[in-house]
C-alpha cells in the first residue's frame, strides 16, 4: 500500500479474500476493454511558503484507485474517499517543495475491483511538476465595461520561466488595486470604476474565492464595475513576499454609457421620405430616452455612397441635428453615427451607428394581427398593416409623407382607425365570406407641400377569409365518475370556422380529444378546458368545459306511458351530480355506461330491447328501449349501483293493441232499413292508475239518417273489442268517427288518444249477381270464368252446389247487408237441378281478404248426377218492410245464370316413365271437368310444364331426371282434390339383350333388347329413336330381323344362324348428352350339331371357364361341405368349402356363375370354434357370394355343427335342379384338447413330417460344440425314419413315433443331451393363406384386394388332426379360372406363390396334391379399387376427393402420386384433384413395403356449362348488398365436387389448386339500350363452392358515383351471367341465365335545412316502381312529419315526400334530426340530416333551406345563368317543348321548339344554396304562374324574358338591395 495511505487511520473492513487465477483472468481482460484515463496528463503547481499552499484535483473517468506519489518531498496526493471504501476516483495534489526549484514528481493510479488489487501493468499515470512564478498576467473577456451595467470579472494566470501557465492558483493571496491611467488627464483613481466582491455583486464564485473573501483577502479573481465613462487602470501583484520582485500585471478598461438609437438597425428609404431617430440609454435594466441635444455625443451623416446615375456632387441624405430627422435625398446608402465629444474617446468603437440606404418601392405586402393569419373572425376587431418593400425584397420604412391607398368593402368591415399615410388600418369584420382588399403607393408629400406621384403605382390584392366565430356544442359536458376501464366518447360539434381544427386538452388525464374532436373522458374526476383552434388560424378557438364528477342523482323524464304494441317506447333517464355544498345541480350529458338493472313486475308486456340501448340524448344521458308485445300494463324499475351507492325511478307503462275499424275497413253499405254491425279494435286501455279517466265515442254527422246503439253483449265482444249496430232510417251517406284514449292526469301527462273513420252509405239496390261457390285450394287462382254474361258456367253433376247471391249499388259497390229485400229463386229444368226452398235465402257473412265481412245470400241447388244445362234465375219481389222508399222502381227485377253440369276430371296415363330428352313431348289429356284448370307439380325443375288449354291437355318436357307428381285442379267445380298422375323421368343406365347366346347352324333365336332407367324400369319403345337405339354385330355369321309385332317395352330381332363361329351382339344408345351406351357384350356361337364326348368339366348353367376343354352343363342338385377332418385338436386351423353331389363339381362349377350364389355359414355352438371367411388374417371381409369357402379356427373342446346355405340370386336362371332356391348341407365337427405332458408353459417338442420327406437338423450349438444326433432304435418303429448321423432326417412310406437323441460335446468338458419325438403320418389337408396384412381405419373393412397388390400366398398341410408339418414333400398343381386378373407365379420359397392383381374382378384360385386330388384348397381372390370415389364420367373441371381406407401398421396413411399431372392436377399431401383437360391420368397410393395401389381416371372434355341459382335471390346495385351467388357445374349431374372431402383437402383446394381458374364469369345488361357497363356496377370473380360441390360466380356490387347511382335507379333491365372455361376457346356450350336486378333508389339529397318562414320542405326519390312501394320513409323524431308521397307528373319514377316541422323551437333543441329512407328489397338505409336554420334580424336577411348535393331542382327549377333584375320588371315565361320525355328540364336549348306564353305570370322565388364558385351563389328556382283561368297546373319556364330593362344591364348596386334579385 502507498505510504500516503498509512498515515491515514484505516476503516475497519471484512476481508475477502484474493482472486483465484482464473478470476484475475477475467478482470485483466474486461480492464482491458475499458480503458480509463486521468482528467489532466499534467500538472504544474507554484512553489509557495505561505500556508495554504495551491491544491490541484485529479480525478480518473471511472472506476476506483489507491494512489501514490513518487515524490513525496515535492508533491503529496491525498484521496477523496467516500462511502467508507479503501479506494476512490479522486484526490487533490498539493505541491510540499520547500526549496524555490524546478521538481517533478509522478503520480500512479491503481485500479481495486470488487474490493482485490489486481497486480498488473495497467496503470494510471500524472506527471506533476512543482515551480516558481516567473511572471503574471490579468485575463478578461472584454475591455470595454457599461456605465451601472453588471460587474467584468478579471482573473489571473501565473508562467513559469518557459512561458507555461500554472495548472491552478486557488488559494494563493494577491494584491488587486486600480492604478493612475497614463494616457487620460489626470484624476481620481476611483472614478471611473470600482472593485467589487462576489458577495456585493450576487455572484457564485468558486469555493475558495468566498472563504478568502469572508477573511477578507483576495484570490486570482475579482469583480469591477464602470461608475462613469472614461478609461481606468486595474492592476494586480502576488500578495507572498517570496514573490515581491515579480511584475505587477496591469489592464486598461474603456467605461461606456449603454447608449442606442431608437430603430437601431439599418434603415431604407424611399426618395423623399424621412425618418426621426431617437436616442436611449440603458440604467440599471431600464431605457431611459435622452433628450436633444446630446451632453457627450453628437450625430454625423458619414460615407454617402451616390447610386449609378446620381449625382455625386450631392449627398444621399440630409440630418436635421436638432430633430434627428434623416431625409432621403437620392438613390444611395450613407452612415448615420454617434461621435463622442471628447476627443480622447472618439477612438471608443462601441458607439452605436446604423446605415440608411436610399431604394425605389418593388412592392406592397399586408400583415394582421393578432394571428398573422389571413382566416379572420366575424365581430373581432384586428390590425391590418401595410408593408413597402424594395426591389431587393427588404422592408422599407414608411414614413407619415407617403400615401398609401386602401379600399375595404364596407359590406364586410368597418373601419375604426386608420393613419394618415394609409399604412395602418384598425378594422372589425363583419360578414363572413371571401373578400379581397387592395392597397396602392401612390404618391410623396414633401415638407414644401408639394405633392410627388409615383411613376408607376404599386399595387396589391389580398385575399381575406372570413368566418363566424367558432362555437362548440354543447356549452359543457359532465360525465359521471367511472373508474372500471371505460372510458366515454362525445364528438363535440362545431359551427363557423373554416372547419379544421386542432383540438387540445387543458386536463389531458380528466379528459382527452381525438383529432376528430371525439372528447374521451370518465376514469379521473376532475375538470378540463377543451379547445379547438382554427388551423388556418389558430389565434381563433372555441371551448368546452368538461367535468368528471360522481353521481348522487337520477329520474325518469316525462314521457308517453302507454303506446301501441309492436312499438318501441324511449324511457330517457337523467342523472346529476348535486354539490352537497352549493346545491348546484349538473346534469350528465352522457351516462349510457353505466350499467342499468331495468325490472317489471309484469312479464311479457313489455320486453327490453338489446340494440339501441343506453342511448344518450338531448335531454337526457341515458336511455332504455322497451317495446310493447302484449296487451297489459307494468312498473318499470330503473335502478343503478354506483360505488355501493344504490338509485332508482320507477314507472308505470301500458301497452295497447293498434285501434282499426275491423267491420267496415273503410266503407259501409246496406240497403233502407238494414243495419251494420261495426267493429272497432284495439286502441289505449283505461289508465291503471286512474280508469276513470277513459272514455271512448262514435260520433255521427247526420243522427236522422241512422239509429245507432252500442252492442254489449259479452258473447259477443271479445277484449277490448267495440261493436256498434247502425241501422238505415233514410238513404244518405255520412262520415262516423270513433276516438278512444284517456284524459290527461297528474299520473299520465301525455296520454295517448286514437281515433279511426268510416263511411256509412244507404242506397237502393242497382243489380244483382249469381255465382256458383268456389272451395278455391290455397294459394291457387280464382276460377277465371266471367260472372257477369250470359254464357254457361259449369258446375258438378256429381254434388250440390252453392249459388251465391251478390247485390250492388248504381256504382257497381257490394251492399254489406241486403236482408230488408224480398226474393224469389226458379230453375228451368228442375229434372237436373231443382230449390227445395224457393222463396228464402241463407244470409251468410263473407270475409272479402280485408277483414271486412258483408252478407251474401246462398241458395242450394240440388242436382241429380245428370249431365246438361239449366237456367237459374233469382226476382227481386220488393222491401220486407210495409214502407218502401222513393224510386223503388228503377230497381232491378231479376238476374240469371246458365249452368252446365259436367263430371270431375281425370288424368291419363295415371302413371308414366318418361325418358330424359329434349326431344320428348308428353302429352297428358285432361278428360272433363270445367275445362279451367290449374296445373301443378310436386317439383319444380325436373320437367317443363305447358298447360294447352285449347286441347285440354298437358305437355310435359323433361328437364332433369327425377320423381314428381302432377296434379289438376279443377278451378271451376267444387273442390275434393286433385287429379293426379305419377311421373318419372330417368335417364338410360343400361341396356339389356335378351337371348340364347349358342346357335345351332341354320336355327334362329329371339332377341329382346330393352333400355332400363336406374331404377331397373324399362322404357318404352317410343323413345328408341331419342335414343339412336341399334344392335351392332361384330361378324356376319349371324342375321337380324326386326319384327313387326312388339310390345310396349322393348323391340324384338329374330336372329338367325348362317355359319359357324363367334361373333359379338352389343346395343349401343346415346343419351341427351351424346354419352354412348352400350350394353355388355353377348358372345354367340354358332356351332354343328352338339354331340358329348367322355372328357368333361363340369359347369352350372351361365358360369364360365377359360380353357380348352369339354363341357358338360348340368343343375346343381345338391351340396355338400368338404371337410378335410372333422376331429381337430384345439389352436389349430382348417379350410372347408362347398362342392356338389360329385367331386367334379368344384368350385370351379359354381363359384363365378352370374347370376351368382350366396353362401351362408352358420354354426351351432360359438364357443367351440370360430369360423372366418378366407383371407380374414389380413383383414379382408369378402362378400357372401364369395364364401363358398371358409376357415374353421378351434378353440375349446366340444362338438358342434358347421351348416351352409347356398341360395340362388335369380329364381329364373335355372342353376339349381328343380328350380329350387337354396340348397343346404351340414357336418359335425369334434374339438378335442391336445396331450399334454406338463403346464403349457414347458411343453416339449415334437417334430412331425410327411412320408418320403426330409428334414435337415440345426442346433444353436453348430461350430461351437460337437454335435451328434441318433435315432434311438425302439421296437417296433425301428424303421419308420433314418439319421445319417449329420443331421439329416428321412421318413419312410411308414406311418409310425420314433425317438431322436441330439448330443453336445462342449469343449470345457460338459456335455449336454436333448431328447425329441419325430411322427411320420400322411398330409391330410393343406390350407393357403395370404399376405401382406392390409391395415384399414377404424370402422372400415375392405371387400377385396386392392388393384396392384402384391400377393403372397403360402401353402402349409396338416395330419387328420389339424396339426402343421414342419417339412413338405407334396407336388402342387395350381389352377385359375381366368387368367386376365391376376398374374401368379413360384414365389421364392418352397410352397410359395407370388401374385400381382392388375384388374378388378374374383378369380377362383385351386390347388391340389397331384397325387392325392382330394387334398385341396380353393381360395377366392377378389380385386376391387381401393381409391375412392368411382371416376366414371370424369369431366374437365371436376374436382376429385381422393381417398383410401388403407393404412400401415402404425395407422398412418401412404403418399399419393399422379402419373399425369397436367391432366389431372394433385396435390399430393391429400390426395385431391382437379379435372384441368381431357386425357387418361392415374392415381397412386403408395404404402411402403405392404401395397401400391392405384386408379385410372378418364377426364372427358366438357360438352357444356349449366347455371343456377337461388330464385329467392336477385341483384342490386345497393352498396350494402350481400354478394350474389350464381352457381356452375360443367355437367348435368348438378356438381362438380366427387368423393367425401377432410378439411385438409378442402384447404388444399381452396390454397393449392384453385380450381377456380379453369372458369371465369362474365355478366352483361340484358338491355342493350342501357348505356352503362355491367362491370362498371359489378365486380365479377370466380370461386369454388365446398358446400355446394359447384363453381361460383361471386357478384359483388362495386363503388359507384352519383352519376350512376341515379343513372341505374331508373333501369329496367336484367343482368345476363355466364362463364367460360379458360381451356375451351370456342362459345360452344355456353348458356347464359337471365338474374333478376332490382336497382337501387337514389336521393338527390343529405341535408334539409328548413326555418320559420320556410318549415315545409321535401325530399325527392327516383327510383322503379316495385322499389318505390317497399319505401319507407319516416323521421327520426316527432317534432317532424313526413306526409304520404306524391308522384311527379314531369319526372317519371320521382316521388315526392314532404317534410313538415310540428315544433320548430323543439327543432332547434334536438340535434341531429333525420329523415330516414329504407327499403328492404334493396337492403337500402339513407338518412337525410334535417337542420333549423338560425335566422337573423336585418332587413335583407332570408332563410335559405339548403336542398342537396348541388345545383339540384327545387321547387320547379334552377337557372344556372345570372343576372340582375328589378324586383318589379315583369316577367314573361317562354314554354319549351323538349323532345326528351323523361325529363322536364333541358339544358341544351338545342333542337327544341319554343313558343310564346302569351300570359302574364307572377314569379315565385325559392331559394337554394349551389356550393359552385369560391363565393357564395345564390340561384333562385321561379315558379311561373299564369293568372288567367285556362291553366290548370304551373307551368315550367326553361327562359326568361325581361320587357324592360334587358337582363345584365343593371350594374349589382354595392349592397344589395331589397328591389333586386340574382338570377
Amino acid at each position: 500500500m502507498p505510504d500516503s495511505g498509512a498515515s491515514r487511520p484505516r476503516r475497519s473492513r471484512p476481508f475477502v479474500g484474493w482472486p483465484t487465477p482464473r478470476v484475475t483472468l477475467l478482470l485483466q481482460c474486461l480492464l482491458g476493454t475499458l480503458a480509463n484515463k486521468l482528467n489532466v496528463p499534467q500538472v504544474l503547481l507554484p512553489f509557495g511558503r505561505e500556508p495554504g499552499r495551491v491544491p490541484f484535483l485529479l480525478e480518473a473517468q471511472r472506476g476506483c484507485y489507491t494512489w501514490h506519489s513518487t515524490h513525496h518531498d515535492a508533491v503529496t496526493v491525498e484521496p477523496l474517499y467516500e462511502n467508507g471504501t479503501l479506494c476512490s476516483q479522486k484526490a487533490v495534489l498539493i505541491a510540499e517543495s520547500s526549496q524555490p526549484i524546478r521538481l517533478s514528481s509522478i503520480i500512479l493510479a491503481r485500479e481495486i475491483v470488487f474490493g482485490f488489487i489486481i497486480v498488473t501493468d495497467h496503470e494510471l499515470r500524472c506527471d506533476v511538476k512543482v515551480d516558481v512564478i516567473h511572471s503574471i498576467e490579468i485575463i478578461s473577456r472584454t475591455r470595454e465595461l457599461y456605465v451601472d451595467d453588471s460587474p467584468l470579472e478579471l482573473m489571473v494566470r501565473a508562467l513559469d520561466e518557459e512561458g507555461n501557465t500554472f495548472s491552478s492558483l486557488a488559494g494563493m493571496m494577491f494584491e488587486w488595486s486600480v492604478a493612475q491611467d497614463k494616457e487620460s488627464a489626470r484624476e481620481e483613481l476611483s472614478s471611473k470604476i470600482r472593485i467589487l466582491k462576489y458577495s456585493e455583486a450576487e455572484y457564485s464564485p468558486p469555493v475558495y474565492i468566498a472563504e478568502m473573501e469572508k477573511e477578507e483577502k483576495q484570490g486570482d479573481m475579482i469583480l469591477v464595475s464602470g461608475i462613469r465613462t472614461g478609461a481606468a487602470v486595474v492592476k494586480v501583484r502576488i500578495y507572498e513576499p517570496f514573490y515581491k520582485n515579480v511584475a505587477a500585471a496591469l489592464i486598461r478598461l474603456l467605461v461606456l454609457e449603454n447608449i442606442f438609437l431608437i430603430p437601431s438597425h439599418d434603415i431604407y428609404l424611399l426618395v423623399g421620405a424621412y425618418i426621426k431617430y431617437r436616442v436611449a440609454k440603458m440604467v440599471q435594466g431600464r431605457m431611459t430616452e435622452v433628450e436633444f441635444p446630446l451632453e457627450h455625443y453628437t450625430l454625423e451623416m458619414q460615407d454617402h455612397r451616390i447610386a449609378f446615375n446620381g449625382s455625386l456632387s450631392g449627398k444621399v441624405a440630409l440630418l436635421d441635428e436638432k430633430t434627428a430627422t434623416v431625409t432621403a435625398v437620392q438613390l444611395g446608402q450613407t452612415n448615420l453615427v454617434f461621435v463622442h465629444k471628447n476627443v480622447h474617446m472618439r477612438s471608443v468603437s462601441g458607439l452605436p451607428n446604423c446605415t440608411i440606404y436610399v431604394v425605389e418601392p418593388g412592392f406592397l405586402d399586408f400583415t394582421v394581427q393578432p394571428g398573422d393569419r389571413w382566416s379572420l373572425e366575424v365581430g373581432q376587431v384586428y390590425v391590418i398593416t401595410v408593408e413597402v418593400f424594395d426591389k431587393s425584397s427588404t422592408k422599407v420604412y414608411i414614413s407619415d409623407n407617403l400615401r398609401i391607398m386602401f379600399q375595404f368593402l364596407q359590406e364586410y368591415f368597418e373601419e375604426q382607425l386608420t393613419t394618415v399615410n394609409g399604412s395602418y388600418h384598425v378594422v372589425k369584420a363583419l360578414k363572413s365570406g371571401v373578400v379581397l382588399i387592395n392597397a396602392s403607393l401612390t404618391s410623396i408629400i414633401y415638407q414644401n407641400k408639394n405633392i410627388q406621384l409615383i411613376k408607376f403605382p404599386i399595387v396589391h390584392q389580398q385575399e381575406v377569409k372570413i368566418y363566424f366565430p367558432i362555437k362548440l356544442t354543447p356549452n359543457f359536458l359532465a360525465f359521471p365518475h367511472h373508474p372500471m376501464g371505460i372510458l366515454y366518447r362525445y364528438k363535440v360539434q362545431v359551427e363557423g370556422g373554416s372547419g379544421n381544427f386542432t383540438w387540445t386538452s387543458s386536463n389531458e388525464t380528466v379528459a382527452v380529444v381525438t383529432t376528430k374532436g371525439v372528447v374521451t373522458a370518465g376514469q379521473v374526476r376532475g375538470n378540463s378546458t377543451v379547445l379547438a383552434r382554427d388551423v388556418q388560424n389558430p389565434f381563433r378557438y372555441g371551448e368546452i368545459k368538461i367535468y368528471v364528477l360522481k353521481l348522487n342523482k337520477m329520474e325518469l323524464l316525462p314521457f308517453h306511458a302507454d303506446v301501441e304494441i309492436g312499438q318501441i317506447i324511449e324511457i330517457p333517464i337523467a342523472m346529476y351530480h348535486v354539490n352537497k355544498e352549493t346545491k348546484e345541480v349538473i346534469v350528465f350529458t352522457d351516462c349510457s355506461h353505466l350499467l342499468l338493472h331495468l325490472n317489471m313486475d309484469k312479464q311479457g308486456v313489455f320486453t327490453l330491447l338489446k340494440e339501441g340501448i343506453q342511448r344518450p340524448g338531448p335531454t337526457h344521458c341515458s336511455s332504455t328501449h322497451i317495446a310493447a308485445k302484449s296487451l297489459g300494463h307494468t312498473l318499470v324499475t330503473v335502478s343503478v349501483t354506483e360505488y355501493e351507492e344504490y338509485l332508482e325511478s320507477s314507472a308505470t307503462f301500458a301497452a295497447y293493441e293498434p285501434l282499426k275499424a275491423v267491420n267496415p275497413v273503410e266503407v259501409a253499405l246496406v240497403t233502407w232499413r238494414s243495419a251494420k254491425e261495426m267493429v272497432f279494435e284495439g286502441g289505449p286501455c283505461p289508465w291503471i292508475l286512474e280508469p276513470s279517466r277513459f272514455f271512448l265515442e262514435l260520433s255521427m254527422e247526420k243522427t236522422e239518417k241512422i239509429e245507432l246503439t252500442q252492442v254489449r253483449l259479452p258473447a259477443k265482444r271479445k277484449q277490448n273489442q267495440y261493436i256498434y249496430r247502425v241501422l238505415c232510417l233514410d238513404l244518405g251517406e255520412q262520415a262516423l268517427t270513433f276516438r278512444i284514449g284517456n284524459h290527461p292526469g297528474i299520473l299520465n301527462p301525455s296520454p295517448a288518444v286514437e281515433a279511426v273513420q268510416v263511411r256509412f252509405m244507404c242506397a237502393h239496390p242497382a243489380s244483382m249477381s249469381v255465382t256458383p261457390v268456389y272451395r278455391v285450394p290455397a294459394g291457387a287462382q280464382p276460377c277465371p270464368l266471367p260472372q257477369h254474361n250470359k254464357q254457361l258456367i259449369p258446375v258438378s253433376s256429381l254434388r250440390d252446389t252453392v249459388l251465391e247471391l251478390a247485390v250492388f249499388d248504381q256504382h257497381r259497390r257490394k251492399f254489406d247487408n241486403f236482408s230488408s229485400l224480398m226474393l224469389e229463386w226458379k230453375s228451368s229444368n228442375e229434372t237436373l237441378a231443382h230449390f227445395e226452398d224457393y222463396n228464402s235465402v241463407e244470409m251468410v257473412a263473407k270475409d272479402d281478404g280485408s277483414g271486412q265481412t258483408r252478407l251474401h245470400g246462398h241458395q242450394v241447388l240440388k242436382v241429380h248426377q245428370l249431365k246438361g244445362t239449366v237456367l237459374i234465375g233469382v226476382n227481386f219481389v220488393g222491401y220486407s218492410e210495409n214502407k218502401s222508399p222513393k224510386e223503388l222502381s228503377n230497381s232491378p227485377r231479376s238476374a240469371a245464370v246458365e249452368l252446365l253440369l259436367v263430371d270431375d276430371v281425370t288424368i291419363l296415363p295415371e302413371n308414366a316413365t318418361i325418358y330424359n330428352h329434349p326431344d320428348v313431348k308428353e302429352i297428358f289429356s285432361l278428360v272433363e271437368g270445367s275445362g279451367y284448370f290449374l296445373v301443378n307439380s310436386s317439383e319444380q325443375d325436373i320437367v317443363t310444364i305447358t298447360y294447352m288449354e285449347a286441347e285440354s291437355s298437358v305437355q310435359l318436357v323433361p328437364v332433369h331426371p327425377g320423381f314428381l307428381t302432377l296434379e289438376v285442379y279443377d278451378l271451376c267445380l267444387a273442390f275434393l282434390g286433385p287429379a293426379v298422375a305419377y311421373l318419372r323421368v330417368s335417364d338410360i343406365q343400361e341396356l339389356e339383350l335378351d337371348l340364347i347366346d349358342k346357335v345351332e347352324i341354320g336355327k334362329t333365336v329371339l332377341v329382346t333388347v330393352r333400355a332400363l332407367s336406374p331404377s331397373k324400369r324399362p322404357f318404352r319403345n317410343k323413345y328408341f329413336r331419342n335414343m339412336e337405339l341399334k344392335l351392332q354385330l361384330a361378324s356376319a355369321i349371324v342375321t337380324l330381323t326386326l319384327m313387326e309385332e312388339q310390345d310396349k317395352y322393348s323391340e324384338n330381332y329374330i336372329l338367325r344362324a348362317v355359319a359357324i363361329g363367334q361373333t359379338t351382339l352389343v346395343a349401343v344408345a346415346r343419351d341427351k348428352m351424346g354419352r354412348k351406351f352400350t350394353s355388355a357384350p353377348r358372345q354367340i356361337e354358332v356351332f354343328p350339331p352338339f354331340r358329348l364326348v367322355p372328357e368333361k368339366m363340369t359347369l352350372i348353367p351361365t358360369n364360365m371357364m377359360q380353357d380348352e376343354v369339354h363341357i358338360e352343363v348340368v343343375q346343381l342338385r345338391a351340396v355338400r361341405i368338404l371337410a378335410p377332418a372333422t376331429r381337430l385338436i384345439t389352436a389349430t386351423e382348417m379350410p372347408v368349402y362347398v362342392l356338389g353331389v360329385t367331386s367334379t363339381q368344384t368350385p370351379f362349377s359354381f363359384s363365378n356363375a352370374n347370376p351368382g350364389l350366396t353362401f351362408h355359414w352358420s354354426m351351432s355352438k360359438r364357443d367351440v370354434l370360430d369360423l372366418v371367411p378366407r383371407h380374414s388374417e389380413v383383414f379382408l371381409q369378402l362378400p357372401v357370394e364369395n364364401n363358398f369357402a371358409m376357415v374353421v379356427h378351434t378353440k375349446a373342446a366340444g362338438r358342434t355343427s358347421i351348416k351352409v346355405t347356398v341360395r340362388c340370386m335369380n329364381s329364373s336362371s335355372g342353376q339349381l335342379e328343380g328350380d329350387l332356391l337354396e340348397l343346404s348341407d351340414e357336418v359335425q365337427i369334434l374339438v378335442f384338447e391336445k396331450l399334454q405332458l406338463f403346464f403349457p408353459e414347458c411343453q416339449p417338442e415334437r417334430i412331425l413330417m410327411p412320408m418320403n420327406s426330409q428334414l435337415r437338423l440345426h442346433t444353436n450349438r453348430e461350430g461351437a460344440a460337437f454335435v451328434s444326433s441318433r435315432v434311438l432304435r425302439c421296437f417296433p418303429n425301428s424303421s419308420v425314419i433314418e439319421e445319417d448321423g449329420e443331421g439329416l432326417l428321412k421318413a419312410g412310406s411308414i406311418a409310425g413315433t420314433a425317438v431322436l437323441e441330439v448330443t453336445s460335446v462342449e469343449p470345457f468338458g460338459v456335455n449336454q443331451t436333448t431328447i425329441t419325438g419325430v411322427q411320420v403320418a400322411p398330409v391330410t389337408y393343406l390350407r393357403m393363406s395370404s399376405r401382406p396384412v392390409l391395415y384399414t381405419a377404424r370402422g372400415r373393412t375392405l371387400a377385396a384386394f386392392p388393384v396392384g397388390v402384391s400377393l403372397a400366398f403360402t401353402v402349409q398341410f396338416y395330419n387328420s388332426i389339424g396339426e402343421k408339418f414342419h417339412t413338405h414333400n407334396t407336388q402342387l398343381h395350381l389352377a385359375l379360372n381366368r387368367d386376365d386378373l391376376l398374374l401368379i407365379g413360384p414365389g421364392s420359397g418352397n410352397y410359395t406363390y407370388m401374385a400381382q392383381a392388375v384388374s378388378t374382378g374374383v378369380t377362383l384360385l385351386g390347388i391340389w396334391d397331384r397325387r392325392h386330388p382330394g387334398v385341396a384348397d380353393y381360395v377366392p381372390v377378389a380385386v376391387e379399387h381401393a381409391i375412392e370415389p368411382d371416376t366414371q364420367h370424369t369431366l374437365v373441371g371436376d374436382v376429385i376427393c381422393f381417398r383410401t381406407h388403407l393404412l400401415n401398421h402404425d395407422g398412418e396413411p401412404g403418399i399419393w402420386m399422379i402419373s399425369a399431372d397436367n391432366i389431372l392436377q394433385t396435390d399430393t399431401g391429400t390426395g385431391v384433384g382437379v379435372a384441368r383437360r381431357p386425357g387418361v391420368a392415374t392415381v397412386f397410393h403408395d404404402i411402403p413395403g405392404v401395397v401400391k395401389t392405384y386408379r385410372e381416371v378418364v377426364v372427358n372434355a366438357s360438352s357444356r356449362l349449366t347455371l343456377s341459382y337461388d330464385l329467392k335471390t336477385y341483384l342490386t346495385n345497393s352498396p350494402s348488398s350481400a354478394v350474389f351467388k350464381l352457381f356452375i357445374t360443367t355437367g348435368r349431374n348438378g356438381a362438380n365436387l366427387k368423393g367425401s372431402c377432410t378439411s385438409s383437402q378442402a384447404l388444399a383446394i381452396t390454397t393449392i389448386l384453385l380450381p377456380e381458374t379453369l372458369v371465369v364469369c362474365h355478366v352483361q345488361f340484358s338491355n342493350t339500350l342501357l348505356d352503362i357497363p355491367a362491370s362498371k356496377v359489378f365486380h365479377v370473380h370466380a370461386g369454388f363452392s365446398m358446400e355446394r360441390g359447384a363453381y361460383v360466380c361471386l357478384i359483388k356490387v362495386r363503388p359507384q358515383s352519383e352519376g350512376l347511382l341515379q343513372a341505374l335507379s331508373m333501369a329496367d333491365t336484367s343482368v345476363y351471367g355466364w362463364a367460360t372455361l379458360v381451356s375451351e376457346r370456342s362459345k360452344n356450350g355456353m348458356q347464359r341465365t337471365l338474374i333478376p336486378f332490382i336497382p337501387a333508389f337514389y336521393v338527390n339529397q343529405s341535408e334539409l335545412v328548413l326555418s320559420h318562414r320556410q318549415d315545409v320542405g321535401e325530399i325527392r326519390v327516383l327510383g322503379v316502381d316495385r322499389v318505390l312501394e317497399k319505401l319507407e320513409v319516416f323521421p327520426s323524431s316527432p317534432v317532424l312529419v313526413v306526409s304520404g308521397y306524391r308522384h311527379s307528373s314531369l319526372t317519371p319514377g320521382l316521388v315526392v315526400y314532404p317534410v313538415r316541422v310540428v315544433n320548430f323551437t323543439s327543432l332547434q333543441q334536438t340535434s341531429p334530426v333525420f329523415i330516414n329512407i329504407c327499403c328492404v328489397l334493396t337492403s337500402q338505409s339513407e338518412a337525410v340530416v334535417v337542420r333549423a336554420l338560425k335566422e337573423k334580424s336585418g332587413a335583407g336577411d332570408r332563410s335559405k333551406p339548403k336542398t342537396g348535393r348541388g345545383a339540384k331542382y327545387t321547387t320547379s327549377l334552377l337557372f344556372e345563368s345570372f343576372c340582375w333584375i328589378p324586383m318589379t320588371t315583369r316577367i314573361q315565361c317562354l314554354l319549351k317543348q323538349d323532345t326528351d320525355s323523361s325529363s322536364g328540364l333541358r339544358t341544351n336549348p338545342r333542337n327544341t321548339t319554343t313558343r310564346f306564353c302569351p300570359h302574364t305570370f307572377s314569379p315565385t322565388f325559392h331559394e337554394s344554396t349551389v356550393p359552385t364558385g369560391p363565393e357564395s351563389a345564390t340561384t333562385l328556382a321561379v315558379e311561373c304562374k299564369a293568372r288567367t283561368s285556362t291553366w290548370t297546373r304551373p307551368l315550367n319556364c326553361r327562359q326568361l324574358e325581361i320587357s324592360s330593362p334587358r337582363p345584365g344591364a343593371i350594374s349589382p348596386p354595392n349592397k344589395a338591395s331589397e328591389n333586386y334579385k340574382r338570377f
